[in-house]
């Protein structure tokens, strides 16, 4: 019953207030808005008072129209605003510039909360510039501006200041014996890449990234994950990582997939240092979505090897590309065409008599193994909350 009557009390309260403002009834024909004002001022008893920046002519027919509804009418045309004082109303310009801006103006500030200051200035309309500050410490936006632009600029916040979408990234960086490469069912895809596209074709392996394959499949990534398991417990696959990451739609993401080696280096006449080279599988990863169940996805991966060494150098080689592509939500990218020789040379014989000259070939001997690998890049993309 108490709930029941202060309901009534406020609703009471809110009509008797509405009621209260005074009706505007009037008729202006080219007539100087400072007369208007002043007309209707004597007609409510209401001072209205305007800075010297008002100016300007309106043509308006008025008929009981609440005041403030009715100053609204009358100084949208020319860009002006009003506020309400201690018993009077204030009309002015917007204009920080303005001496009175002051007057009519009021500081509100916000605190961001999914997107950045440096997003919020390229996403807010242009209008708000000369009111707004930004805090990129804080992640807070100020303004000081009337209450009517403030207002205006609370709706266009909220529609910009939205959780943004996060995708996450899954990669399988893996070698496949090249004898055992169709065993992974990738031949049956056949999407390609355009030929407008370049490559550096400084490999000592045989490469053949050029003709080679970025296929999408959709729902294969545990199917191709559990088949390269089994073949690497037989020993015909050696997966190098499989690892994941969370970013941002929009964002940039890189993942390094390899080691660094601490390698020593010497010139001719010069003396010896040591360095350290990152070799294996680098990826550059820009994911965006476009709606709950398609993204973009741009790729930039980069495979780098030692080529072999020569006179105390080494060289690293090192080919890479890039694409974007459109995916469905849980696609999986291949990336296919890399064949990697692997040149190995073992030693053996009796001890001591196989290091003898000249009869040492006699007690023991050289076995050479040349082997062919297959480098495969998986990439699943999920949008993340998308169910």
């Amino acid at each position: 019953m108490r709930k029941l009557g202060l309901a009534l009390f406020v609703l009471i309260t809110a009509v008797m207030t509405a009621q209260e403002e005074p009706l505007v009834s009037n008729i202006f024909q080219d007539t100087y808005i400072l007369d208007a004002l002043a007309d209707i001022s004597a007609q409510t008893g209401i001072p209205i008072i305007a800075d010297t920046t008002v100016t300007g002519f309106i043509t308006m027919e008025l008929n009981e129209v609440p005041l403030e509804q009715a100053l609204k009418m009358i100084l949208m045309p020319g860009g002006y605003v009003f506020k309400k004082m201690d018993g009077f109303y204030f009309v002015g310009s917007p204009d920080p510039a303005n001496p009175a801006f002051r007057y009519l103006a009021v500081t509100k500030t916000y605190k961001l909360k999914y997107i950045t200051t440096a997003d919020a200035q390229e996403l807010l309309p242009a209008v708000y510039k000369s009111y707004v500050k930004f805090n990129e410490k804080n992640n807070m936006v100020t303004i000081t501006a009337p209450e009517e632009i403030i207002q205006e600029f609370e709706e266009d916040l909220k529609k910009i200041d939205i959780p943004i979408p996060q995708v996450k990234i899954s990669v399988i960086v893996t070698e496949v014996s090249k004898d055992y490469s169709n065993e992974l069912g990738l031949n049956s895809l056949d999407y390609s890449f355009g030929s407008g596209q370049e490559f550096n074709e400084n490999w000592s392996a045989t490469l053949g990234l050029v003709t080679g394959l970025i296929n999408v499949q959709t729902d294969v990534f545990g199917q191709i994950l559990a088949q390269l398991k089994l073949l690497e417990e037989d020993q015909k696959a050696k997966i190098t990582a499989d690892p994941w990451i969370i970013v941002k739609s929009g964002e940039k993401a890189s993942l390094f997939l390899g080691e660094r080696q601490v390698v020593l280096l010497q010139a001719e006449g010069a003396v010896s240092r040591i360095e350290s080279i990152d070799v294996g599988v680098s990826i550059d990863i820009q994911p965006r979505v476009m709606d709950k169940e398609e993204l973009e996805l741009t790729l930039s991966p980069k495979v780098s090897h030692f080529a072999g060494e020569k006179l105390g150098t080494f060289a690293v080689k090192q080919n890479e590309l890039s694409t974007t592509l459109f995916l469905k939500n849980g696609q999986t990218v291949v990336i296919s065409g890399a064949t990697i020789e692997d040149n190995a040379q073992t030693n053996s014989g009796v001890p001591i008599l196989n290091k003898i000259p000249l009869i040492r070939y006699l007690f023991g001997g050289t076995m050479k193994k040349d082997s062919q690998k297959e480098l495969y890049i998986f990439i699943k993309a999920e949008i993340q909350g998308s169910e």
